[in-house]
């Protein structure tokens, strides 16, 4: 699953929410043609980059996105996740 979404700071860029690929079809390329299809539909859009988060104890996949040149932000730019949850939205609105 993507999007496309927009940062004042870089533009465009495809957001990539999830992407699978089950155990037992993995080492046949499957991700890497996936994400080959991804990053040509971001360039072909337009974008900037493409953005997506990682589990931090998700090492394969952290090391799969290194090895085709992805950045970790929360090291090299210091960017945290952070999510307000239905009850402090509910207490913002009050």
């Amino acid at each position: 699953m993507y999007y496309f979404t927009y940062d004042p700071w870089i533009g465009k860029l495809l957001y990539l929410e999830d992407f699978y690929v089950m155990e037992e079809f993995r080492g046949h390329g499957i991700g890497s043609e996936i994400l080959k299809r991804l990053s040509e539909m971001a360039v072909k859009c337009r974008c900037s980059s493409l953005h997506f988060i990682v589990a931090e104890w998700n090492k394969p996949s952290i090391e799969f996105y290194k090895r085709r040149g992805a950045s970790d932000l929360s090291l090299e730019e210091g960017w945290r996740l952070f999510k307000i949850d239905k009850q402090n939205l509910m207490k913002m609105i009050k």
